[in-house]
Formats: C-alpha cells, sequence, structure tokens
C-alpha cells in the first residue's frame, strides 16, 4: 500500500514553508530552477498558467497518514502532437528523504500520466550526479535512454544528463528494458554500418 497519493496543487499550498523548501540549496541543487527567486504570487500564477493552457498539471505529493504535503509532481510540459510528457518530482520537505516516497509518488503520477492524459510516453533527464533521483525513477519502472555528456556543468565540473523514459504500455507493449536495449543497439549497429560504409 503506497505511503503516499497525488491531488492538484492548490494555491493555498504555496506559502512559506513551500517557498523555504526552493531556498534550500540542497533542495533544488539538481533543479532547473532558481528557487530563491520565486514569490507567492509567481507560484501561484504558474499553477493557474498550466491548468488555463492544458500544458502542464500541477500536483502535490501529500502522506496518506495525515495528509501532509511533502512535494510535487508535475505532469508535463505535454506535446499534444505526440502524446510525450515530463514528469519532475521533488520531496521539497528533506525530513522525508531516504523513505523511498519519491519512487511511490513517481510510480503514482506515471500512471495518472498514462490513464487521465493519455501520455505515450513520459521523459526526462536528471543529473548523472543525482543518484538519489535516479534510483527513485528506475524503482518506479523508468529505464535510461541516453546519456548526454557533460550537459551541465556543476561546481566547476562537467557533469552528464541522464535521459531517462516510462512507456505506456498503451502504445508500447514490449516490455520496457528490452525494449531499450534493443532500440539502443540496432542505432549503435546502425552508426557502425554508416560509418564503415563507402557511402
Amino acid at each position: 500500500m503506497s505511503r503516499v497519493y497525488l491531488r492538484p496543487l492548490d494555491f493555498s499550498d504555496v506559502n512559506e514553508t513551500y517557498l523555504e523548501w526552493f531556498s534550500d540549496d540542497e533542495v533544488t541543487a539538481f533543479l532547473h530552477v532558481n528557487g530563491k527567486s520565486l514569490s507567492i504570487e509567481s507560484i501561484q500564477s504558474y499553477i493557474e498558467e498550466g491548468r488555463s493552457t492544458g500544458s502542464y498539471f500541477m500536483h502535490a505529493i501529500c502522506l496518506v497518514e495525515n495528509d501532509k504535503h511533502i512535494g510535487n509532481l508535475k505532469v508535463g510540459p505535454i506535446h499534444p502532437k505526440y502524446r510525450i510528457a515530463d514528469l519532475p518530482c521533488v520531496i521539497g520537505d528533506r525530513k522525508e528523504w531516504g523513505k523511498g516516497l519519491a519512487t511511490e509518488a513517481i510510480a503514482i503520477g506515471s500512471q495518472l500520466a498514462f490513464d487521465k492524459y493519455d501520455i505515450r510516453k513520459l521523459t526526462g533527464d536528471v543529473h548523472a550526479g543525482n543518484i538519489g533521483s535516479l534510483k527513485a525513477y528506475w524503482k518506479a519502472g523508468w529505464v535510461v535512454e541516453g546519456v548526454n555528456r557533460g550537459r551541465f556543468f556543476v561546481n566547476g565540473e562537467n557533469m552528464d544528463q541522464v535521459l531517462i523514459s516510462c512507456f505506456n504500455p498503451k502504445y508500447f507493449p514490449a516490455e520496457q528494458s528490452d525494449y531499450t536495449v534493443g532500440k539502443t543497439t540496432d542505432y549503435i549497429q546502425m552508426r557502425s554500418d554508416f560509418l564503415n560504409s563507402s557511402k
């Protein structure tokens, strides 16, 4: 039984505690956001923009035992033509780190994206140094599709971008890891054939 659940993120969720999460350098270390520049008004505006345009949807991650809001999960941006989307997840309350709650939230969020928004494929990117996030997504059934070498520059050092994904079985009936490994092998062979050809 899951220890967390998701619900739509509400304006009332955006308070001083919320701002403290995104002002915490450890929470935002691998996020593509400058948390210290956020305000209650800007976050509420962002939530509303997603709802009104249908391009993304923000969800609160809450504990089943006491309904405490401990983080966020976003479905989007959604590409309407290709039915693909990202699924970023953050546990803002550091007291809840290391308990496997992000894995549970990602698994629930993935199913939500498939069932409610009819997403064919979920994609994401993770800093190679963010081992906690990589483990959370892997345990939730995501797979690695590639690596973008040195995409990020963190603390004066190059860091790889790990490209991850999760497939909706409605559109991808093949087992995910076999599909990904097989396709990767195909493209490696294709590249080898091309480089070795005289054309």
